[in-house]
C-alpha cells in the first residue's frame, strides 16, 4: 500500500497537466458513459480482490452433463457476492491419486474437492482437512434444518475426536445388473428386484450356460485398478460379514464366513460362470461385455454407461440384493462421499463459506449431471427427477440395503485407504481365479496383512 502511494505523489505534477490537457480538450465522454465505466471498473477491482479457490472434482458422471452441471452451480456461486470465487478443475480417473499426493507433498494441493470417507479419513490423520466444526455449530445453534435432512448417520462420515472435517455430499451402492432380454424374455426369471440367493444366483449362471453354450457369460465382476477388492467385499456383505471388525482396528477375513465366500467364487469358477480372462478386466472390458450382449449379470458400481444408451437401458434392471447362506439381512454395499477443504489452503473462511453454500445447494449435481450417484439429501428425492430418471430411480430402489464400507465398524480408519489401495482385500480372490487351491491360506495371509497396516497405523 505504500509503494503505491508514493508513486502517485511522485506522478502529481504530471497528472495535473494530464487532467488539464484533457478538460482544454473537452470531454469526449457522456456522464452515463463515465457512470458505466467506473462502474465496470469498480467491478473488476472487486473481482481482483476477491481470492479464487480451486475446487477438484473427479467425472462421476458423463463428460458432457457432469462437469456442465457443475459449472452451472460454480457460477451461481461466483455471481452471488461471496468472499471469493470457485475455478472448478476436473480430474482424470487415471492417476488421480497421483495428483492429490503430489500436490500435498508440494504445498499445493486444491482449495476444496470430494472424497470418499475412508480417504478423508486417512488425509484427516495425516493433518491435511480443514477443520470445519463451527459451520455445525452454527447449524446445530441455529436449528438449521439441513441437519435433520442428511439421510441417518451421514453428518459424521468426516467426523474425528468430536470435530467435523467434511459435509455429507454423495452416496452410490454397488448392486449387480442384468440384461432383461436374456433372464426375464428368454428364461423366465421374474421378481429379480427382490433378494435374491446364492443358490438362485447359481441357479440363474447354469440356465445361462445351458441355453447359450459358451455365447453368453452368466456373470462376471472386473478384478484390475482395485476391483479384486470391491468383488470380495460384495460378496462377504451378501453373506453377513465384511472385511473389518466391529471396533474397526483390525481385520475379519478369519470369520467362517468368509471362507464360505471363498466357496461362492470357487463355485462360480468351477462351473464356468466367469469368464476365463476375468482375472484381467478392468471396468471397461466388462462394460463392453455387457453392451455387446455377452455377458447377462454385472455386481459392479452404478451403469452409467447403460445409462448412455437408450436401447440398453431398456433391456437393463438392478437386482435385488445377493444373500448368501450366513447371512441375517440383506445388504448392498455402499462408498459415502463428502465435501471437504483441504487445510492448505490460504482462505480457510472463504473455504467454509463455499463447503457451506454448495452443501446446501447441489441438486443440480444429481438433476442435471446425470451421475449415476445418490444424494445424502432426504429432502432430494422429492424431486420429480427421482421418480423418472432410469439410473438414479433403479439405484433408490435399494436404499434400505445399502451399508457403508467399513460396516459394522462404526467409524472409518485412515487405514482403510491404504488396504484398500494395495488391494489386500481382493488378493484372495485373484489367487484363486489363478488357480490357488488354498483359500484358507489366502485369507489368512489377507487377515495378517490387513492386521498389519491396521497396527501400523495404531503404532504412528
Amino acid at each position: 500500500m505504500m509503494r503505491r502511494k508514493g508513486k502517485r505523489f511522485i506522478s502529481a505534477g504530471l497528472s495535473l497537466l494530464l487532467c488539464l490537457g484533457m478538460a482544454a480538450c473537452g470531454n469526449t465522454q457522456t456522464g452515463d458513459a463515465q457512470k458505466e465505466t467506473q462502474g465496470n471498473e469498480a467491478e473488476d477491482n472487486e473481482k481482483q480482490e476477491k481470492p479464487e479457490l480451486v475446487f477438484w472434482e473427479l467425472p462421476y458422471g458423463p463428460a458432457d452433463t457432469y462437469e456442465p452441471a457443475l459449472l452451472k452451480i460454480i457460477d451461481e456461486y461466483n455471481s452471488g457476492g461471496h468472499s471469493a470465487t470457485v475455478r472448478l478443475q476436473m480430474l482424470s480417473w487415471s492417476g488421480f491419486m497421483e495428483q492429490y499426493q503430489t500436490s500435498i507433498a508440494a504445498g499445493s494441493p486444491p482449495d476444496i474437492t470430494s472424497s470418499i470417507s475412508y480417504r478423508i479419513a486417512n488425509w484427516i490423520e495425516a493433518g491435511e482437512v480443514l477443520d470445519i466444526t463451527d459451520i455445525v455449530e452454527k447449524w446445530e445453534q441455529e436449528d438449521d434444518e439441513v441437519l435433520d435432512d442428511f439421510l441417518p448417520g451421514t453428518i459424521d462420515i468426516g467426523k474425528k475426536d468430536g470435530r467435523y472435517y467434511a459435509l455429507p455430499y454423495v452416496t452410490n451402492g454397488t448392486t449387480v445388473y442384468y440384461r432383461t432380454d436374456i433372464l426375464e424374455d428368454e428364461l423366465g426369471f421374474n421378481d429379480l428386484d427382490q433378494p435374491v440367493t446364492w443358490e438362485k444366483l447359481f441357479e440363474m449362471c447354469e440356465a445361462i450356460k445351458q441355453k447359450y453354450n459358451g455365447d453368453i457369460i452368466p456373470f462376471s465382476f472386473c478384478t484390475l485398478d482395485q476391483n479384486s477388492s470391491n468383488a470380495m467385499i460384495n460378496v462377504l456383505f451378501s453373506n453377513g460379514t465384511s472385511w473389518i471388525n466391529e471396533e474397526g482396528t483390525g481385520g475379519a477375513l478369519d470369520d467362517p464366513k468368509a471362507l464360505e465366500c471363498m466357496e461362492f467364487f470357487k463355485t462360480m469358477k468351477e462351473n464356468e460362470y466367469f469368464p476365463e480372462g476375468m482375472v484381467t478386466y478392468n471396468q471397461a472390458d466388462l462394460e463392453k461385455l455387457y453392451q455387446s450382449g455377452k455377458v447377462a449379470m454385472v455386481w459392479n458400481a452404478p451403469a452409467s454407461h447403460v445409462a448412455a444408451n437408450e436401447e440398453l437401458m431398456s433391456k437393463t434392471r438392478m437386482m435385488g440384493p445377493i444373500v448368501g447362506p450366513s447371512a441375517d439381512d440383506p445388504r448392498y454395499v455402499m462408498r459415502t462421499g463428502g465435501i471437504m477443504g483441504f487445510a492448505q489452503t490460504k482462505y480457510p473462511e472463504e473455504t467454509k463459506e463455499f463447503i457451506e453454500w454448495f452443501t446446501k445447494n447441489n441438486l443440480g449435481v444429481f438433476t442435471e449431471g446425470h451421475g449415476g450417484l445418490l444424494p445424502l439429501r432426504q429432502s432430494y428425492f422429492e424431486d420429480p427427477f427421482f421418480e423418472t430418471d432410469w439410473e438414479i430411480g433403479e439405484y433408490s430402489k435399494y436404499t434400505d440395503y445399502y451399508e457403508e464400507l467399513i460396516w459394522p465398524s462404526p467409524f472409518s480408519p485412515a487405514a482403510t485407504d491404504q488396504i484398500l489401495m494395495e488391494n489386500i482385500i481382493g488378493q484372495p480372490v485373484e489367487a484363486l481365479l489363478m488357480g490357488s487351491s488354498d483359500p484358507k491360506g489366502d485369507l489368512a495371509k489377507a487377515q495378517e496383512a490387513i492386521n498389519n497396516v491396521f497396527e501400523s497405523y495404531n503404532s504412528n
